[in-house]
């Protein structure tokens, strides 16, 4: 086991993207007729044993993460991503999770955590959160912006994992 990294990332909120042939649609809100919703979108994020490795642990890919204010007046934060368990290790969100700060300009509004599920060896999983906040409709309004802060995460190697189907020795 070894303790990994993120680098921090940072996602400006705008509008869900119209569907399009040969793309895939956006996979939150789950469901658009609840409300009015924003929507940001993260590449990557890699797990790193220190800060000047090049090769990640294990990572997370096409993060997408919306904000909606449902008609009942709550407001609900919605994420969707792959587990890229196809690098040199696996791990989870178990003992230190994602952590979502909802910002308007500098100023954090709301953080919402969420303790992903695992990400396996020679694995490429989805994976789904959602959560209520605790934003008021006038904080919906003002919030651009999605940030993800560098967090901690534990590792565990693929060397000696059982191989999956296609994949690579540890894999």
């Amino acid at each position: 086991m070894s303790e990994c990294f993120s680098e921090p990332k940072l996602s400006l909120f705008g509008r869900i993207p119209p569907r399009t042939p040969s793309r895939s649609d956006a996979q939150v809100p789950r469901d658009t007729e609840l409300g009015p919703a924003r929507y940001a979108r993260i590449a990557h994020l890699y797990f790193y044993e220190a800060a000047n490795a090049g090769d990640p642990a294990y990572g997370l890919l096409d993060i997408e993460i919306s904000l909606q204010r449902r008609h009942n007046g709550e407001v609900w934060l919605e994420a969707f991503c792959v587990g890229d368990g196809y690098q040199s290790g696996r791990g989870s969100g178990n003992k230190y999770p994602l952590v979502f700060e909802v910002r308007s300009g500098e100023r954090t509004l709301t953080k919402a955590e969420w303790k992903y599920p695992p990400v396996l060896c020679g694995h490429f999983d989805p994976m789904t959160f959602a959560t209520k906040t605790s934003l008021s409709p006038s904080d919906f309004e003002a919030a651009d912006q999605i940030y993800l802060p560098s967090i901690k995460a534990v590792a565990e190697s693929c060397m000696g994992a059982p191989p999956t189907f296609g994949g690579p020795e540890g894999h």
